[in-house]
């Protein structure tokens, strides 16, 4: 027995042209191994549907020392085949199948490939239509600097009246303190002229 089957993801298989020798089938893995010198092996095993790919999964030790930890490599296999010989390929360990999926030509994996990207360029535009309701958010923007400057009038406002009510007090008490410093002047005069008169009285 081999023992639990690893963990294995992102499987796939693609049927190429190659010139001038014909096409072939490029199949790619990953596998997860328990130490750094341990390397996952893909060999061709039979299987009862003939336009099934049979691959046998074994993991075997390289030369040299490794460390004893889970990574991932990488799995591979390629085959020269004939215009959709496979349509599937059907991965086992130990006889159980651990893995199924189809085989792309060039033309599908380039029209995947396409829609994939054009699914992706929809996510982050938000597509023609989500695209055009954007415009409303623009106009919606402009409108707080107009409470803002609404603010500011309400603000400025207060200050004229406050401004407008000193200005009295500031007028008056200044004239008050003006008057009140002038008639003691007057006073003095008006007494220093009585007492010349009188003077000049007791003088006849």
């Amino acid at each position: 027995m081999a023992g639990p089957a690893p963990k294995a993801r992102n499987w796939w298989a693609l049927e190429n042209a190659h010139k001038p020798s014909g096409r072939h089938v490029l199949v790619f893995g990953e596998v997860q191994v328990s130490a750094t010198n341990m390397e996952p092996c893909l060999t061709e095993t039979p299987e009862r549907n003939p336009k099934n790919l049979g691959l046998n999964l074994t993991i075997e030790t390289s030369g040299g020392e490794g460390a004893d930890i889970m990574v991932w490599k990488s799995a591979h296999f390629h085959k020269e085949v004939e215009p959709n010989e496979y349509d599937d390929v059907v991965v086992r360990w130990d006889v159980g199948q651990i893995a199924n999926f189809p085989v792309r030509d060039d033309r599908e994996r380039a029209a995947d490939a396409g829609a994939a990207l054009k699914a992706l360029n929809e996510q982050h535009t938000g597509g023609g239509k989500s695209g055009a309701k954007t415009k409303p958010g623009k106009s919606a923007a402009k409108k707080p600097p107009a409470k803002k400057t609404a603010a500011k009038k309400k603000k400025t406002a207060p200050k004229k009246k406050s401004a407008a009510k000193k200005k009295p007090r500031a007028v008056g008490g200044w004239a008050k303190g003006k008057k009140a410093k002038k008639a003691p002047k007057k006073a003095a005069k008006k007494k220093a002229a009585k007492k010349t008169k009188a003077a000049k009285k007791k003088r006849r």
